[in-house]
């Protein structure tokens, strides 16, 4: 019995052969490896797109579209009278609406069939302009800055005039174009 048991480990083992067609496997694998890579660059692209948008800096606004909001009646302003209107409308931010928002107050005038529209916002350092009593000029109670009926500065520590809204009439409402300026500097530069 020992003779039989090392005549068996005596014998090589069977061997293996390689498969006929290694080019089949290796285009498989090829095909693996290319379906991975293309897997993992739509991952790429996809978590790209969000990151870059939150990354990308805020546009000034000045080229901007328009964004047109009805403040009122055409008839509600009379003319040589100043109406002061309060801007409400959605607000957006980043991926948020909050709707209804009071956005701010501007200033209405009227002569004839144009009206001009000037921001209540004091450029100096963003209190609130109102107009004083006599209706003949308009001023910022917090640093005394006046400025005359077309907004522009008379006195006071403002660097620069009421800023200037676009106006349009349609069908009987103002719509205004409402935009926001950085304060305390002589440029109007939109804040985005």
């Amino acid at each position: 019995m020992a003779d039989e048991i090392q005549n068996d480990l005596a014998e090589e083992p069977p061997r293996v052969e390689p498969p006929a067609d290694r080019g089949q496997t290796t285009n498989r694998r090829g095909a693996l490896k290319a379906l991975a890579a293309a897997s993992g660059a739509i991952y790429a692209g996809a978590l790209i797109v969000p990151v870059a948008r939150i990354l990308a800096p805020a546009s000034s606004g000045a080229s901007g579209k328009a964004r047109w909001i009805r403040v009122g009646r055409l008839s509600d302003v009379k003319p040589g009278e100043p109406k002061r209107v309060v801007v409400i409308a959605d607000e957006k931010d980043a991926y948020t609406i909050t709707r209804d928002q009071l956005l701010g107050s501007l200033w209405l005038t009227r002569k004839g069939d144009e009206v001009k529209a000037m921001s209540a916002v004091c450029p100096h350092l963003g209190c609130s302009i109102d107009i004083n009593a006599d209706k003949q000029s308009y001023f910022c109670p917090c640093h005394v800055s006046k400025f005359s009926l077309t907004g522009e500065a008379v006195s006071g520590p403002s660097p620069r005039g009421m800023d200037a809204l676009d106006v349009r009439v349609v069908d009987g409402f103002v719509e205004v174009d409402f935009r926001r300026y950085r304060q305390g500097i002589s440029a109007k530069e939109e804040v985005g």
